[in-house]
């Protein structure tokens, strides 16, 4: 029996290190990219925002969040499954954002797929768009729903079927 209460405690205990590490890099990463100061911030941020696009200013919001709830929560395991959902999260913004630049032509899918990737990592550093990572998925995205929705279009002359949906 006190087996388990110094395991839960020894657990309490690398949850706390967790919790306090989450709000240091928090803290950290809130320095370097809202402030841009030193060497590290003047490089840092524009590589984030070649890699994620303007969702860099919301990883500390973020990794602040994550650390309160984690402080919260009394379960264990929610560590990597909390840290899990925000990267998809982010990943989900991201590329929706690399969609509607698409949509207002600021980002264009008619060139290879690392060209596409190289200018949304440019204007990733610039603080447009989704980055490199939001390009990526938006740029499988579309080629997948691209195939699909000619095809459909052929064979079912959909054009027609949804206008009539919308006007009736």
């Amino acid at each position: 029996m006190p087996r388990g209460r110094r395991s839960k405690k020894n657990q309490r205990k690398k949850l706390d290190i967790e919790v306090a590490i989450l709000i240091m890099v928090g803290i950290l990463l809130a320095v370097l990219i809202y402030t841009k100061s030193g060497y590290i911030g003047e490089t840092l941020s524009p590589i984030l925002g070649g890699i994620m696009g303007w969702i860099k200013y919301i990883i500390p919001v973020g990794t602040f969040v994550i650390a309160i709830f984690l402080a919260k929560d009394e379960d264990m395991d929610s560590f990597t499954k909390k840290i899990f959902q925000y990267a998809v999260l982010l990943l989900c913004i991201t590329t929706i954002i690399s969609v509607i630049e698409v949509t207002r032509g600021e980002l264009t899918f008619n060139m290879k797929f690392e060209e596409v990737v190289k200018q949304a990592y440019y204007q990733g550093t610039k603080g447009k768009g989704g980055g490199a990572v939001g390009a990526v998925f938006a740029f499988a995205l579309s080629k997948l729903l691209r195939k699909n929705w000619s095809n459909n279009c052929c064979n079912w002359n959909c054009f027609s079927k949804f206008n009539f949906f919308i006007w009736n």
